[in-house]
């Protein structure tokens, strides 16, 4: 009796096996054209590039049942789609020149949830067109200290890499780097390395030479989460002492934190990677704990590229989007220093004055109470810029003099008379009450919404600045002063204008279902002050 071919036993790849092969992958499809692996057994030579060795030459590397260069990431037809009623789908777009495929977005975006076509991927990403052909994102598989030499050659010019490292969960110090530092992964914009340490040769030395000068080069921004947990390790078990560590939670908290008027929210937590991506990048990071929990320090399968190759190269897009959302704050504040620096995070002032007391003195012993995220620096210069200096960490108890907030920042829009008399507005509104939650910059964008039927978000963050405000950001100042300050709206155009820009997932996690589903209801007009006041913005 005859057999279907995904259901016999025999497979001339790989002998006899003992289930019948699987259709199903548990993460998008990996696009196999674009990974080398360069691993060698003993007496193999190697390629003299490494992407001449195609991925089928190296032995450990099991191959069998994996999908060919010209599969394609499939997606499930039968996915619900986005409804009408919902926002429009951004694409998150930064200044790289590899960024996703608003096609591959849009698939992933509309996939059942939790399938393995709705997960982020670094396999969506697509470069510059050269002769025709769209350049993909290539992943270096390196078994070797001689391989893993050669493929840094291609990160050395970079400034700014995704980082991070897998081991064994069960791992102990004792066991030595393989075990404790079992895959190395970095990523650049066009290029992902993935350093098996875990299975280099007997013979070798546990660290190629181009690598440590990478981690170790203070002008390279390495890029992730926990990354100095990670730089600990390198530190510990290969000798190698890390410089440039970026982490990626302080720009997250800055960024999110600022932009609602919260800065007692922006510190050094760390937040998970996934929460992160799904906020920035749009989609949902594969949480499998099956990939997670799985042997590192054995030859890697396709599951565990795919896994390992995504968080390296995630960490690189996640520092360009949020760093495209902290320039388009206004004001902008000042980046994250490297972690291992040991600085506290900088506030822009306008943001932090709500928070401060009247008075123009800040104590330290105030600022460790939570209300101000801690600025660090020369007092005087900070001061010179417009920054409030509110902690110390010399930890002395004394008082600085720092400068008055301005309301509003200088624009190119200043002149607008929409803007002034909004401001003007502001103004008087601020002097009227005892306790305003929203800033300046949230009141007077409501304010000229409110008052101009005819100007939307984004035609508001023209008018504020330019380069233009996020039209998310200027919608996110909108509802903010709205829940916070009880103001009224008109529930038409908070729903079309307002609403239509925010995807409806993330207006319920920032807490905002509450006015939403009041703007449906019934009426031209609406003053909420039923709404919770603390409501954050965007």
């Amino acid at each position: 009796m005859s057999s279907s071919p995904a259901s016999r036993l025999w497979d001339p790849a790989v002998g006899i096996r003992f289930a019948p092969r699987q259709d199903a992958v548990v993460y998008p499809v990996l696009d196999l054209s674009r990974v080398y692996s360069t691993g060698t057994t003993h007496g193999q030579s190697e390629p003299s590039l490494i992407d001449e060795e195609p991925l089928g030459s190296s032995p450990r590397l099991n191959l069998s049942g994996a999908p060919g260069p010209s599969d394609g990431i499939d997606f499930d037809s039968e996915a619900e789609s986005v409804e009408s009623g919902q926002s429009t789908i951004e694409v998150p777009v930064t200044s790289l020149e590899y960024n996703i495929s608003p096609e591959l977005f849009k698939k992933a975006k509309n996939a059942k949830e939790g399938s393995p076509e709705s997960f982020w991927s670094y396999t969506m990403y697509r470069g510059p067109i050269v002769d025709g052909v769209e350049k993909r994102v290539k992943v270096h598989y390196c078994k070797t200290k001689h391989s893993t030499e050669k493929a840094c050659q291609y990160f050395l010019n970079e400034k700014v890499i995704g980082f991070d490292l897998e081991w064994e969960a069960d791992a102990t110090a004792d066991q030595g780097p393989k075990r404790n530092v079992s895959l190395i992964q970095i990523a650049s914009p066009s290029r992902i390395g993935l350093f098996h340490v875990a299975q280099f040769p007997a013979r070798d030395v546990m660290v190629a030479p181009s690598f440590k000068k990478l981690m170790e080069d203070p002008g390279v921004t390495k890029a992730g989460v926990a990354i100095r947990n990670d730089a600990t390790r390198l530190s510990k078990f290969l000798k190698i002492e890390s410089r440039g560590l970026f982490e990626l939670s302080h720009l997250y908290r800055l960024v999110k934190y600022s932009s609602i008027g919260m800065p007692r929210m922006v510190n050094k937590k760390l937040v998970p990677l996934a929460r992160q991506v799904e906020e920035y990048l749009g989609l949902p990071l594969f949480k499998g704990q099956d990939v997670r929990s799985s042997k590192w320090s054995k030859s890697l399968n396709m599951s565990q590229i795919l896994y390992s190759a995504s968080d390296a190269y995630v960490g690189l897009q996640l520092y360009y989007a949020l760093e495209k959302e902290r320039e388009a704050l206004d004001p902008c504040p000042p980046r994250p220093f490297h972690a291992e620096l040991d600085l506290p995070i900088r506030l822009s002032y306008n943001v932090t004055a709500p928070n401060l007391p009247s008075a123009t003195e800040v104590t330290d012993s105030e600022a460790a109470d939570g209300d101000t995220a801690v600025l660090e620096g020369s007092p005087a210069a900070l001061v010179k810029r417009g920054d409030v200096v509110a902690g110390d960490t010399t930890g002395s108890s004394t008082k600085r003099r720092v400068k008055k907030p301005k309301l509003f920042t200088t624009s190119t829009a200043s002149n607008d008379s929409r803007v002034a008399a909004a401001e003007n507005w502001v103004i008087q509104y601020r002097a009227s009450k005892t306790e305003v939650i929203a800033t300046p910059a949230q009141l007077r964008s409501y304010r000229i919404w409110h008052e101009n039927p005819n100007l939307d978000p984004g035609a508001i963050a023209k008018i504020l600045r330019d380069p233009p405000l996020h039209t998310t950001t200027v919608a996110g100042y909108i509802l903010k002063s709205i829940t916070s300050e009880s103001l009224p709206y008109d529930r038409a155009r908070l729903q079309t204008q307002v609403f239509s820009v925010v995807s409806k997932p993330r207006l319920e996690s920032l807490g905002y279902k509450d006015l939403y589903e009041a703007a449906k209801e019934d009426g031209s007009s609406h003053t909420p002050n039923d709404l919770n006041e603390n409501a954050p913005s965007l």
